[in-house]
């Protein structure tokens, strides 16, 4: 790499650090359930060595009965330790992760295509990735997980290389092995890009000791953290979210038309409306949605912690350079490295896809850093063609282009850093953050009763309270587990969490918190303190006699 290129990877790897770091503290707006968890979680084991629940050191972490994996978690202890349950603390590790993964995807496609260009145009625009960029602004294991493969993939392509030091294939392997602690997505996602890189390459992996070794630590690793979760933990886990997790559904799509037809009980009936046909038909509906336009350009997934509204998940300019970069790939098909990219490509819906509320951000970013590949793929044939076309309309053809790039860019910016902590306060912990000084201040002698507890208000409460977590394991109270196996906190100490009866609840010695626009008009006059969104809209309200 030569001095100029250097310069540039440095410049872009500053631009990232600079858009994943600016105002991560005020942007997102608060934490989000899973964020505030992850961080009282690691002040918990800071502090106690137990989590929530009370156990000690756990593999698996039951959370919401959710049940997150443990490297975020564990890799977040010392960030909270230095600088305390803070959003920065929380969300530093993913941001890091993100910065390093720019870096990183220059040196994978100098390695895979021996491009230094390419890897420039790829780092640049995974640099400025509305999808990536947001992912690596909150807490997010599966981009930990991102850079745990990426890395795993340049150390893989090095290994095959004539004189390459042993230890890359082990590094490797023990790196892919790492996601399957990181994130549940990449259980699936992993194991079939895994697969198809080890097909793919399966002439030029190196025998010996250092495949031994790389295959040995896999094994140990994976098997290590499937017996801590393959059991309870992710069987809880997938009855929650797979296509089969919602009881209405399989009676609306099953049970009612079978119910409805002529002959209930017939072999045909049967065939047609069954678990399996039900499964092909969502399935395939699921993994089509994952490429959709509404998805990739226009909205982005249904979750509001993944994605800003007005805004899909890449850029439309973009969708030029991917259909492009795709086309070459297709084109260079015979080539190893476009048959891994492009098995990459058509597996990275997977996860999702088994998934009752696919299409989902968060379960697809296994797809990266490819999408910044396929752009800068993209890119280089736009470039080739318009200058086959004289110097002219290539300068022409480069000034659109960018201009475009960069309009989409500012736009985006506008959207995240002024409409979207503007606008967006009710999916975050905005309104918990500044409704905690008065739990722990005016109020602090009042029992507290809350509405939502499917909403997991004691979570922020427990974070921007900075409640004594040993206080908390002792404390808490929990309803039994719902249909789709979610476990809902029911109180502690003074804070319950349930339906609220405005007649018996209003009491001297306690106070209501809800949302504004749920308290009843003849209550509203004893609203005692409102927490006001940045929009100027009430959110939350306190009500006492």
């Amino acid at each position: 790499m030569n001095k100029r290129t250097a310069i540039i990877l440095i410049a872009i790897v500053l631009l990232a650090a600079l858009l994943r770091l600016i105002r991560i503290e005020e942007v997102p707006p608060g934490v989000n359930r899973d964020e505030a968890s992850i961080g009282f979680t690691a002040l918990s084991l800071l502090t106690t060595g137990r989590d929530e629940y009370g156990r000690h050191l756990p593999i698996s972490f039951e959370s919401f009965g959710d049940w997150k994996l443990p490297l975020y978690i564990y890799t977040a202890v010392p960030f909270v330790a230095t600088l305390g349950p803070t959003e920065l603390a929380i969300r530093l590790p993913s941001a890091a992760a993100g910065i390093a993964t720019v870096a990183l995807t220059f040196f994978l496609i100098l390695e895979l295509l021996g491009s230094a260009p390419l890897g420039l145009l790829a780092a640049f625009a995974l640099a400025v990735s509305p999808w990536h960029l947001h992912l690596s602004r909150v807490e997010s294991e599966s981009n930990i997980a991102v850079l745990f493969v990426t890395t795993a993939l340049l150390l893989f392509f090095k290994s095959l290389k004539k004189n390459a030091r042993a230890w890359f294939l082990p590094a490797s392997a023990v790196l892919f092995a790492l996601t399957y602690f990181t994130y549940h997505g990449n259980h699936v996602t992993t194991t079939l890009l895994l697969t198809g890189l080890v097909f793919i390459y399966r002439k030029s992996i190196p025998k010996g000791t250092p495949r031994i070794i790389a295959i040995i630590l896999f094994l140990l690793l994976t098997a290590f953290i499937l017996a801590k979760t393959f059991g309870q933990a992710d069987r809880t886990k997938i009855a929650g979210i797979s296509i089969f997790g919602d009881p209405a559904v399989i009676h609306e799509k099953i049970e009612l038309p079978r119910n409805l037809s002529p002959d209930p009980s017939s072999l045909f009936v049967r065939l047609r409306y069954n678990r399996a046909t039900y499964a092909v038909q969502a399935l395939t509906t699921n993994y089509l949605k994952s490429f959709s336009p509404e998805f990739l350009f226009f909205k982005g997934g249904g979750n509001h912690a993944h994605n800003i509204e007005g805004i899909g998940n890449f850029y439309l300019i973009e969708g030029l350079f991917l259909i492009l970069g795709v086309a070459a790939l297709i084109a260079k098909r015979k080539e190893r490295y476009a048959q891994f990219l492009l098995w990459w490509l058509a597996i990275a819906p997977a996860a999702a896809s088994i998934t009752k509320d696919a299409p989902h951000s968060n379960r697809m970013f296994a797809i990266f850093p490819l999408p910044a590949i396929l752009v800068a793929l993209g890119a280089v044939s736009i470039f080739a063609f318009l200058r086959t076309k004289g110097t002219s309309a290539l300068r022409a053809g480069i000034i659109i282009l960018c201009t475009l790039y960069v309009m989409s860019i500012a736009n985006y910016l506008y959207l995240y850093h002024v409409q979207f902590p503007k606008n967006e306060t009710h999916h975050w912990g905005y309104a918990y953050k500044r409704l905690a000084p008065y739990l722990t201040g005016p109020y602090a002698d009042k029992k507290v009763i809350m509405s939502h507890p499917e909403r997991s208000p004691y979570i922020f409460l427990l974070l921007y309270m900075n409640y004594d977590p040993a206080t908390y394991q002792t404390e808490a109270l929990r309803y039994p587990p719902t249909d789709d196996a979610f476990v809902h906190v029911a109180g502690f100490n003074r804070f319950s969490f349930r339906e609220i009866d405005w007649k018996k609840d209003l009491t001297n010695d306690s106070v209501i918190v809800d949302f504004y626009q749920n308290v009843p008009p003849q209550y509203r006059p004893l609203i005692r303190e409102t927490i006001i969104a940045p929009n100027g809209t009430p959110a939350l309200a306190i009500i006492s006699l």
